[in-house]
This record gives structure tokens, sequence and C-alpha cells, in this order.
């Protein structure tokens, strides 16, 4: 079975990211909707340790057990860029998960 991408879910416009054109799905409607439910949803407070810096991936991997829920510490803490944004040392929310 083949998944839809997120960018199939999510109507988008394109924007530019370091002079080079992106695909803006987070101001989409939909995306607005689960960021709404996870500002709502609980959550452990987690420092982002050094080597996962610019990871979400990792830290996605060692809190969750799965690197592909790296999307949802992005949603849950508001980062756009996680090169920039997601340094060593910085508070940062895990959802709370089932």
């Amino acid at each position: 079975m083949k998944y839809p991408s997120r960018f199939e879910r999510f109507s988008f416009r394109k924007a530019t990211h370091r002079d080079k054109p992106v695909k803006d799905i987070i101001s989409s409607s939909k995306w607005e909707n689960i960021a709404t439910t996870l500002k709502n949803t609980p959550s452990n407070l987690a420092i982002v340790p050094n080597g996962m810096e610019g990871r979400p991936d990792l830290v996605a991997h060692a809190h969750y057990g799965d690197s592909r829920m790296w999307w949802l510490i992005c949603i849950a803490n508001n980062i756009s860029d996680p090169f920039e944004q997601l340094k060593a040392g910085k508070q940062i929310k895990l959802p709370i998960i089932k």
C-alpha cells in the first residue's frame, strides 16, 4: 500500500527558504488543526542533548523509538527549520502519545 506524502494531504503555498523554492504546508488550515491539537496534548519537557542539535529524527528515535515521529516534535515546538532552531541545551516539549 502506498501512503500519501504530507504534501498530498495538505494544501500548500509556494515559499522560499534560503533562496530555494519550498512547499509551505504550515499555512494550511489542516496543519493549524494539528498544531492546535498538539498544544492541548500533555507533554514531557526535555533538553536537546549534544549531538542531536538540528536532528529531530534522533530526538524522536530516542524518545518514541521511531525516528519517523520527527515532525511531531517540530510541530509541538513551532520549529520550521530544525537546523537553526533545534539547538543543544534548548528545552523542548515532547508530546505524550499512546
